[in-house]
């Protein structure tokens, strides 16, 4: 039998999604996410978020609102990001939707850092900017909150950090 990489790619981050618990079908775990987007999961607030818990590596997802059928589907992607003596950097890598394509690369650029939120901007090669802010919950390893594009689409998001201990 023979496996297309991307396909094989697909299916591993797809395993480490579920592996961590946060695998998400598009419509049915929607509304949990949005729920904790709206505060009724939200854990205490802490004054500021540790530079340690930033750095390293995060799988995630993110989604549409008002979906249409025209509406990419929901996608996943990696993100690595590190302290550095300028603030944070950051590298994220997502499947690309076109099939010519397997991955698209961005940078995590405006990373800020107020009490228990973080914001940044993904600019990806082509000069595209998402902005994300981002509710950080530091017991569970999560982040979660919201992307938008100015003047176009806007969704969810749900990323987890990734350790080398979790598969011990």
């Amino acid at each position: 039998m023979v496996v297309n990489k991307g396909v094989l790619r697909l299916a591993i981050l797809s395993f480490l999604i579920m592996f961590n618990g946060f695998a998400m079908a598009a419509e049915s775990n929607k509304d949990k996410l949005k729920k904790m987007l709206d505060g009724t999961n939200k854990q205490q607030a802490t004054s500021s978020i540790p530079d340690e818990f930033l750095t390293g590596h995060w799988i995630g997802m993110y989604d549409y609102d008002n979906r249409t059928a025209d509406t990419p589907p929901a996608n996943t992607f990696t993100m690595v990001m590190e302290k550095t003596p300028d603030g944070i950097a950051g590298i994220i890598l997502e499947p690309d939707l076109n099939p010519q394509f397997y991955a698209q690369i961005a940078e995590v650029i405006n990373p800020e850092v107020s009490g228990k939120k973080f914001t940044f901007t993904k600019k990806y090669n082509s000069g595209t900017t998402i902005e994300y802010s981002l509710e950080v919950d530091i017991p569970n390893r999560v982040q979660y909150g919201t992307w938008k594009i100015k003047n176009g689409p806007s969704g969810v998001v749900l990323m987890s950090k990734i350790e080398a201990k979790d598969f011990e």
